[in-house]
């Protein structure tokens, strides 16, 4: 039997979302897949610890909804964020990734048009692909910033990343809002590094129905082995996002797990500010070359630009020659930059020795 012939037809032109390189052995320095540098603080391991105590604690299925980590975002992590208040405005997911795949399964039929900024999280484009959906990339300016034809755009979803991946750029609430009162569809905003800025549009939720807002316990609790995201949105979304999941689709550990890292919040964000103050030097210590520009960030990377490619792909080769990964975009308009995700202070420090060695013979 020919095996192949049985899939859907739709896949023989679907490409997978690829995941970055993850080199095996030692010394390693990877600074290339947005990754906090530093493990959960010890109050939040030992909670994980204490919860695996219990005989019943993998025995038994989880809460399929959460009801517990739902009360505790709206309650403790987001009181101050002046947004929603109800808990059936929160969908929790096994990670961003599949609050974002919940979000197509509920709304997208095949041919149906999604708005992807480019460039942009490429998880968008793989999703779109998969829902046999039509693609409509907006090119953003050449500062990254949003142009004005999106104002005119159709369509059934639009996604926006703020911070954008790759560059870090947080777009304003006055933009976002003028989107959603103009888009015929929902908007969709990805806030995966929004506790790395000053920024945020959760307080938008309050003031339209079309508006979804999603974020992870990867990037700024260090959770991303465990596979925990959540959205906020109008309960009528909510509901028909858990009508549509998986059943059972978090474990008890990642809930329990991220009730924790909202009961130490304020430790980790402490912890954070590390990554920020390491984000201003690195970009410092960067600009000072010559035919380099370092865009400002707001996310736990920062993206530089070369002036010359050929220059941009030497620097890229001898940093993993010195086992030093950062990350190249190889798409048009992205050839000349290099994403580099910021380390602990030690990671930092190599890359900039290592980074200045070469530059030595490049610039």
């Amino acid at each position: 039997m020919e095996i192949e012939k049985l899939f859907r037809e739709h896949l023989q032109n679907y490409n997978a979302y690829e995941t970055e390189e993850n080199p095996e052995g030692e010394g390693w320095i990877k600074l290339n897949v947005n990754e906090n540098p530093y493990p959960p603080i010890q109050e939040i391991l030992d909670d994980i610890a204490s919860s695996l105590k219990s005989k019943e604690i993998l025995r038994k299925y989880p809460d399929p909804f959460a009801l517990e980590l739902r009360k505790a975002i709206l309650n403790q992590l987001l009181r101050d964020k002046d947004t929603l208040t109800n808990r059936n405005t929160v969908f929790i997911g096994n990670g961003s990734d599949e609050v974002l795949d919940v979000i197509f399964k509920v709304f997208i039929n095949p041919g149906e048009e999604v708005i992807i900024f480019y460039p942009s999280f490429s998880l968008y484009k793989v999703l779109a692909n998969l829902y046999d959906a039509k693609i409509n990339e907006i090119k953003l300016k050449d500062d990254f910033s949003i142009p004005e034809s999106i104002y005119d755009q159709k369509g059934k979803l639009l996604l926006i990343n703020s911070p954008n991946d790759p560059n870090g750029k947080s777009f304003d609430n006055d933009t976002i809002l003028k989107i959603c009162y103009n888009f015929p569809g929902i908007v969709v905003v990805d806030e995966a590094y929004a506790d790395f800025s000053d920024n945020t549009c959760l307080p938008l939720l309050k003031d339209v129905n079309n508006l979804i807002v999603y974020r992870s316990f990867s990037k700024t609790f260090s959770l991303a082995s465990l596979r925990i995201g959540y959205a906020l949105a109008d309960a009528i979304i909510v509901k028909e996002m858990n009508r549509v999941k998986l059943p059972y689709n978090t474990n008890n550990i990642a809930q329990l797990a991220a009730i924790s890292c909202i009961k130490h919040r304020n430790k980790v964000y402490e912890q954070n500010k590390k990554i920020i103050n390491e984000r201003k030097r690195l970009s410092e210590k960067l600009s000072i070359y010559n035919g380099i520009s370092v865009l400002p960030s707001d996310a736990n990377f920062i993206f530089i630009k070369f002036d010359d490619k050929s220059t941009t792909l030497k620097f890229l080769w001898d940093l993993k020659d010195l086992k030093i990964l950062v990350r190249h975009f190889s798409k048009p308009g992205l050839y000349n930059y290099i994403r580099i995700t910021i380390g602990t202070k030690e990671e930092n420090d190599k890359f900039l020795e290592v980074f200045n060695s070469i530059a030595e013979k490049y610039l």
